[in-house]
């Protein structure tokens, strides 16, 4: 079977620095993939290099069969790839409705058709209180909540989650595990970059780990968390103990 995403011999340099080196991954439809790795791995350029950001060195990046290496981001989002950053960055003075709605015109540009996916997805990621608040007061968990709903409006089948969880709560951590379930339950299938440990072992069918730019590990949740190299590179001999 093809995979739903497949990247190949994928490297990018920034002048003498080599971010990602030689990463080779493939991600199913329907499942979920963790990303971990320490601070500077490469994390975030490997989404940046998927979702058409930066343009690699080198490699293929493949979706659904169809090469998109190189291709702009609105490009590649029409396709069907969509992110959410590390940083929320919304549309601070339109309204949380607003914000969405903007994601929903790329498959809905009728805009009463617009408006009525934008009102379903507010609603599903529990923001319909603040349907029409500004973006901008909203809490650090509201951000993230409309950074996912503004990625889910253009439709996606791979959804690429950048850090949703950093700097919420442990109960707001567990809804938004809940709520990534639900989006995997409903066909679309997740790219996760998360330094919450307890939540991407629990969430994830595998787990990817890099490490200075390589790809050192590619496993299931419980084989990564006994993994010598991964343990010494990233997680410590406290979580393996934990895990234990």
């Amino acid at each position: 079977m093809t995979p739903l995403l497949a990247v190949q011999g994928l490297s990018k340099q920034f002048g003498g620095l080599v971010a990602v080196q030689d990463v080779s991954l493939e991600l199913a439809e329907g499942e979920i993939l963790g990303l971990i790795g320490p601070n500077g791995a490469g994390k975030t350029t490997l989404f940046n290099l998927i979702s058409g950001a930066l343009a690699p060195s080198q490699g293929r990046i493949l979706f659904a069969g169809q090469e998109i290496t190189g291709l702009p981001p609105h490009r590649i989002c029409a396709l069907g790839i969509a992110r959410t950053f590390q940083i929320a960055r919304p549309f601070a003075r339109l309204s949380v409705l607003e914000n969405v709605r903007i994601g929903a015109f790329l498959r809905h540009p009728h805009p009463d058709a617009a408006e009525a996916r934008a009102r379903e997805i507010v609603a599903r990621m529990g923001l319909d209180p603040y349907r029409d608040v500004p973006a901008s007061a909203l809490t650090t968990a509201g951000r993230k909540r409309l950074e996912l709903a503004r990625a889910l409006a253009t439709g996606p089948r791979l959804l690429l989650l950048d850090e949703v969880m950093a700097g919420l709560t442990p109960t707001e951590s567990q809804e938004f595990v809940a709520l990534v379930r639900q989006i995997r339950e409903e066909g679309i299938t997740l790219l996760v970059i998360e330094h919450v440990m307890k939540a991407i072992m629990s969430l994830s069918d595998r787990v990817a780990v890099l490490h200075h730019g390589e790809l050192i590990a590619v496993d299931p949740p419980d084989v990564v968390a006994r993994d010598p190299r991964v343990i010494e590179a990233y997680l410590g001999e406290e979580f393996r103990a934990s895990a234990a």
